[in-house]
């Protein structure tokens, strides 16, 4: 299923194609300089959810096109439950229902955590629905990889409900210990 109906028109892709000046998006390789090809490609894919807005096209290379299906690929997500999860409009909430739908006591690898977030700091997302106003038990695993390189898995323990809003609550919080903090 995807959320929206037909094929990019030939105006959008135009548009993505100069929006890029003649460079991947993705690893910076330009057309003059390293012979590429530019294809127009869904940020979130449109199985996840991704739409043929403008705003979740990019102009990357073939070589970065077929990186990240199979990068996506390698993740193996269910496209159904990545809709739902990449549907939350709040990176809290995208990260905390991923960790839900995989399930309590199951690994959650940081790699999908991370595309499910998108955004750089989404590590500082995840350690505040530790916080007390969250109350969320969040296991970190460290392990080393095939490649010899530390990575991290995420084990869910327990969880309570949302709060109204959570990112406000959680940015509330923040602010009544930075205020506790300086003794005011």
């Amino acid at each position: 299923r995807v959320t929206d109906e037909g094929q990019i028109s030939q105006k959008l892709r135009a548009e993505v194609i100069h929006s890029a000046h003649g460079r991947c998006q993705m690893c910076g390789k330009t057309i003059e300089e390293h012979n590429i090809t530019l294809v127009v490609d869904h940020k979130k894919p449109r199985d996840w959810g991704g739409t043929n807005d403008r705003q979740n096209l990019w102009a990357i290379c073939d070589e970065c096109n077929s990186g990240k299906k199979a990068f996506f690929s390698s993740l193996n997500a269910d496209s159904e439950m990545m809709r739902k999860v990449m549907a939350q409009e709040s990176v809290h909430v995208r990260i905390g229902e991923l960790l839900k739908a995989v399930g309590v006591g199951k690994r959650t690898p940081s790699s999908l955590l991370d595309v499910v977030a998108d955004q750089d700091d989404w590590q500082k997302r995840l350690r505040e629905l530790r916080y007390p106003v969250i109350g969320w038990e969040i296991e970190t695993q460290l392990y080393k990889g095939p490649s010899g390189k530390k990575q991290a898995d995420y084990i869910l323990r327990s969880y309570k409900p949302w709060p109204d809003d959570p990112s406000g609550t959680i940015r509330r919080f923040e602010q009544e210990r930075e205020r506790r903090n300086k003794g005011e």
